[in-house]
Formats: structure tokens, sequence, C-alpha cells
């Protein structure tokens, strides 16, 4: 199986099975949580990339558990993605929380007539907020697994 595989299943199982919901709400606001669940994280890809790295020195070991902790330890503690999407001026969280229980004209989709106003916008607003910011916080988690990896394997060839 490709080593891309084993990345995802245990970026998977640390970032969804084994995260409750009161870890992946605090981890941004507490070092000690966030802590905690990169350490819970880590172990579970290390769990499923271990077959890549059967026999290898022990500093090989080490150096892959740092690669996949600290990033992301980075990512989770600061949300990496909500600022992305600040500076994109994309869908943040923080957007969301402020705005996202108001309204919209529907001049703002191009129709003339503005007295009327699309009701119940929070609740797109909301799950595309969502599906954006998971995307993006997933993809940044995956790529750093992908390129860590295939810095690990060059180091130590």
């Amino acid at each position: 199986m490709n080593i891309f595989v084993y990345l995802l299943f245990g970026h998977i199982v640390g970032d969804f099975f084994l995260q409750p919901k009161s870890m992946a709400v605090k981890k941004g606001a507490s070092n000690w949580v966030a802590f905690n669940h990169v350490f819970i994280y880590t172990t579970a890809v290390l769990l499923f990339t271990n077959y890549f790295l059967p026999d290898r020195h022990p500093l090989e070991y080490i150096a892959w558990y740092l690669i996949v902790f600290i990033p992301h330890f980075l990512i989770d503690r600061f949300s990496l993605a909500d600022k992305w999407l600040n500076f994109i001026n994309g869908r943040s969280l923080e957007d969301f929380l402020e705005n996202g229980h108001k309204d919209i004209p529907i001049e703002s989709y191009g129709a003339f007539d503005n007295s009327h106003k699309i009701s119940n916008y929070h609740i797109l607003r909301g799950g595309f907020t969502t599906i954006v910011y998971v995307m993006v916080d997933n993809t940044s988690h995956l790529m750093c697994l992908w390129f860590g990896f295939k810095l690990l394997t060059h180091l130590f060839q």
C-alpha cells in the first residue's frame, strides 16, 4: 500500500476518532490541551506508519515523531486554517461568529430589488465556512505529513 494511505489513516484516526469535542474546541486556547491532542495524534500516525520504518535508527524515529508533532501543534494551537481564511478574505470562523446571524440583501446576488433579504443565510454561511475550514486544516496537516515523510526518507538514506 502507498505511504499516503497510511498517513491518511493515521491522520483520520488521530484527528477525528481519538479527539473528543471538548479537546477540539479548547486546543486553540490552551497549550496543554493542544499538547495532549497532538501527542495522541502523533502516536496514531506513528502506529500507522511504523510499517515503513522497520529496523531504523532510533534517531529516525525521534525525527519522524518531531516532524509529525511540531507542525500539527502549530496548525492546531494557533488555528492556522482560520488565519489563512482571514488572510485571503475568505470565510473565516471569526467572520461567521460576528456576522453569521445576519441576513443579506438580494442585491448582493445581482437582483435589482433590494427590498428583499435572504433569510437563514447564516445556515449557508456556517456550513460553507465549516467545509472550507476543514478542507484547509486537513490539507495543511496532510501536506506536512507527506513532505515531512519525504524529508525524513531523504535525510536518512
